[in-house]
């Protein structure tokens, strides 16, 4: 099934199998794989009937993993590229009926989906390129079910403060970063913005929705200069960065800020308006 909306300008995303080739990385597998781990265990364990929204699910990890455990999922992306990238994953899973693609940005969430239609949704590294955050996430809010998962991953600013520290030495930059709202992106070279974790907090809490879990993702892996990792040293990683992450010290300077939160009935009211 595919849908299609007007679109924002996604230049930066033109260049799709760039972004692809990343997340087949070593610093790519353990972001997604990271995060999917942090949120599938919060997920309802019975799938049928359940629908899942991957609002810029990008080239469809975050989805795939969803349509496996037996979720109706849309995977919705202002990308035609990344889109076109997505479609081939599903097939190679046998999940290509539980997967819908739509072709559309996040500011038509209301035109698209009616208030609570879904169970589950995920917005992960994505209100880094988008204007106004905040409106985002109001709109994800208002099409949550009541006690419905939302998962939200962003940068971390304490994590680009580090990154610039260690690996390129430039003071000045690192601690201009400790206030900055955007950072150089080092795959696209772009501007994108970087958030701390007050942040995240209060953009939940404006609309309602509790946070039940914080994580932090790539707390160390960053700063091994590792390009390449055999299967046994890739694990070892993986388990020692999701200890790392639930811890809330490490949570506080990792690259990323991974935040899982709940809808609950009581705050529905909260997220109807315009």
């Amino acid at each position: 099934m595919e849908f299609e909306i007007g679109i924002l300008d996604t230049s930066r995303f033109q260049d799709a199998a760039k972004y692809a080739a990343y997340l087949k990385t070593p610093a790519g597998r353990l972001r997604s794989e990271l995060a999917w781990e942090n949120m599938r265990r919060f997920l309802p364990r019975n799938a049928s009937k359940c629908r899942a929204l991957d609002v810029g699910g990008g080239i469809g990890f975050a989805s795939v993993q969803l349509a496996r455990m037996g979720f109706e999922v849309v995977l919705l992306d202002g990308s035609e590229q990344m889109l076109q990238i997505a479609r081939q994953q599903p097939e190679a899973c046998r999940v290509t009926a539980r997967i819908s693609f739509c072709h559309a940005d996040t500011g038509q969430l209301r035109e698209l989906f009616d208030a609570e239609s879904f169970d589950i949704v995920v917005c992960h590294n994505l209100l880094e390129y988008i204007e106004d955050p905040s409106t985002a996430v109001r709109d994800i809010a208002h099409v949550l079910r009541n006690d419905g998962v939302f998962s939200v991953m962003v940068r971390n600013r304490a994590g680009e403060v580090l990154r610039v520290a260690i690996k390129s030495g430039d003071w000045k930059l690192a601690a201009a970063n400790l206030t900055a709202e955007t950072v150089a992106d080092s795959l696209y070279g772009e501007r994108v913005r970087v958030f701390d974790l007050a942040e995240i907090r209060d953009l939940l809490a404006r609309v309602g929705l509790n946070v039940v879990a914080e994580h932090g993702v790539r707390v160390v892996f960053d700063y091994l200069d590792l390009e390449r990792l055999a299967d046994a040293a890739y694990s070892q990683i993986l388990e020692l960065e999701s200890a790392l992450g639930a811890r809330p010290e490490f949570t506080a300077i990792a690259r990323y800020t991974q935040v899982i939160a709940s809808r609950s009935c009581a705050s529905s009211s909260e997220v109807t308006g315009p």
